[in-house]
């Protein structure tokens, strides 16, 4: 059996909305999936949307479709094209997912895109998995990454109102995951939360991994300037508003800590016009760095930022925070006692917890680390040695493609 699984795990193809050259959210995480097999002689190939993430444009050198079949890195990228609706909400992004669907079907039926042996999908969408059970050959197997848990999250953050429709997502989601080989989550709670669902296939927990060897401790160009960071998506899940909470107190307080925003998504706007007219001038907003430059962007902060919307926190784990503890940077979470994050503070001692919403807490935490280069200092080397130990690139990719390759 395992000879025979072998052999399949050799075609193998990937379904996903975020591909490379998104640099943050799924994109590269999938992007460094699809790589390390074809590094191992696999034959791997994606199904994609065209990239556009975090923003709601697709990226300029994609928006002719004159890229929609190309190699990266030796991976076989196939593109539909995306039908992204300006704004939030549930409805929107229901069509956004049904249309990659729609799309991805077509390239099925006319012949661009076959069914393989080996198929893994990737979900924040439940209908990127209802595609990955289409497209995997009769005798194949199916592997979904769960990310986040979507009907967990649509409930969490109001984007559906409860009700009819939001059981109609949960019921969706326990017959396509039931429809799989195998699952993989990020943590033990998401795990707890898909069995709580009803989900019975085997589920595994995959760590996000991170590459040590190009994301590590560096001094940083301003050292007499104290610098908190926050970066990534400026999204509904991040609940953002927390950091202007925080920076009215810090400009009362220290207006000497400097607050950088990096980043771009559906509420960026909204902050930095909120921002600007309640007088935050402690506070600079900035594009997101390229890939080639995250260890220096990580370096800028002596202070990380990862704020919660603490309705969504139980159903999915930022995955930014391996980045800074990578870089022996401490960072501080907002997170209810028990939750994921909380617990993991516990377990590493790497990092500082304070409830959410609660902006005073906050700031006391900011002050604290602001003050004290060497409990800093201890708190990123003990994030440093815990990802080296649980979360190095090699040792979680080479237990991926185990599960890949043995479980059938």
């Amino acid at each position: 059996m395992k000879m025979l699984a072998a052999a399949q795990a050799e075609d193998t193809l990937f379904v996903t909305q975020y591909y490379r050259p998104e640099w943050i959210g799924s994109g590269p995480y999938c992007g460094d999936m699809a790589e390390w097999l074809t590094t191992h002689d696999l034959d791997v190939r994606v199904l994609t949307g065209r990239p556009h993430y975090p923003s709601d444009a697709v990226f300029k050198d994609y928006r002719s479709g004159t890229r929609d079949h190309e190699i990266l890195s030796g991976v076989a990228v196939t593109r539909v094209p995306n039908r992204i609706l300006p704004g939030g909400g549930a409805a929107r992004r229901m069509v956004t997912d049904a249309h990659f669907l729609f799309r991805s079907l077509i390239e099925v039926l006319f012949g661009r895109v076959r069914r393989r042996s080996y198929v893994v999908s990737l979900c924040p969408s439940i209908l990127t998995v209802i595609l990955g059970v289409i497209m995997k050959r009769q005798g194949g197997r199916h592997i979904a990454v769960i990310h986040d848990i979507e009907s967990g999250l649509a409930e969490g953050l109001g984007m559906m109102g409860g009700g009819f429709i939001l059981n109609c997502l949960r019921f969706v989601e326990r017959v396509a995951l039931n429809h799989t080989d195998f699952v993989l989550v990020l943590s033990d709670n998401m795990r707890a939360q898909l069995r709580a669902r009803g989900v019975t296939v085997p589920i595994q927990v995959l760590p996000i991994w991170i590459d040590t060897d190009a994301i590590f401790p560096l001094d940083k160009s301003t050292p007499h300037q104290t610098t908190i960071v926050y970066s990534g998506n400026f999204g509904k899940k991040q609940s953002l508003t927390q950091i202007l909470d925080l920076a009215k107190i810090l400009l009362e307080q220290r207006p000497d800590i400097r607050i950088i925003l990096r980043g771009e998504g559906r509420e960026a706007q909204t902050l930095a016009d909120t921002a600007q007219a309640q007088g935050l001038n402690n506070i600079e907003f900035h594009p997101l760095l390229p890939p080639a430059r995250l260890n220096e962007a990580l370096a800028e902060g002596d202070i990380h930022l990862v704020p919660q919307n603490p309705q969504g926190a139980d159903y999915a784990l930022p995955s930014k925070i391996f980045g800074i503890m990578a870089a022996g940077r401490p960072f501080i979470g907002t997170a209810e006692s028990g939750s994921p994050l909380w617990r993991l503070q516990e377990e590493t001692e790497a990092f500082i917890c304070v409830p959410p919403n609660n902006a005073k807490a906050f700031a006391e935490a900011v002050l604290l680390l602001a003050d004290n280069s060497r409990l800093r200092a201890e708190l990123g080397a003990r994030g440093r040695a815990y990802v080296l130990e649980h979360h190095a690139k090699p040792k979680v990719l080479k237990t991926f493609m185990t599960i890949l390759r043995e479980n059938s």
